[in-house]
């Protein structure tokens, strides 16, 4: 009978601490990742996010601009951002569009900064939903509230009224 060198089984327990150790690392790296996700918007694979506190240079900076703002653990809304990354992708809108999570805002501060921009006839509800603030020349010019309840093609024509999007 053939015996087995001693290496080859030193081999084998290498392999097995490596494939062991390697799935460990995948699966706690999934987990993280799960729970990155959770907790985010998928909107931010798209645009960019900024802090609250950052909304008066980028009005200085962009005459036009939307501000997007939702809830990042909001789970009912994200069927509706799914979608809108994808039109806010293929309109190559990216550019002109920036995030607040409005879970990790302090929702009193925010308001007030943005009633800082607005007329009369706009109203800020800051919420869990989806609300797009169009800004144009320092100003909001229209407020789209609770607009995961609308459909893209609503959306479109109010960004084409706004002269976000051309016609």
């Amino acid at each position: 009978m053939k015996t087995i060198p001693k290496k080859n089984y030193m081999i084998l327990v290498v392999i097995i601490i490596i494939t062991v150790l390697v799935t460990f690392y995948m699966r706690n790296w999934y987990i993280m990742t799960k729970e990155y996700n959770s907790d985010n918007s998928p909107m931010l694979n798209s645009i960019s996010e900024i802090n609250q506190d950052e909304i008066s240079n980028y009005v200085l900076e962009n005459p036009k601009f939307i501000l997007y703002t939702s809830s990042g653990i909001n789970k009912e809304i994200r069927g509706f951002e799914s979608k809108f990354k994808n039109y806010v992708l293929d309109k190559n809108m990216k550019d002109y569009m920036i995030y607040i999570n409005t879970a990790t805002a302090d929702l009193d501060n925010l308001k007030t900064i943005l009633e800082n921009y607005t007329s009369e006839n706009n109203n800020i509800n800051l919420n869990d939903n989806v609300n797009m603030y169009i800004f144009e020349n320092g100003k909001i010019v229209k407020t789209i509230e609770n607009a995961n309840k609308l459909n893209n093609k609503t959306i479109e024509k109010t960004f084409k009224k706004y002269g976000v999007l051309d016609a």
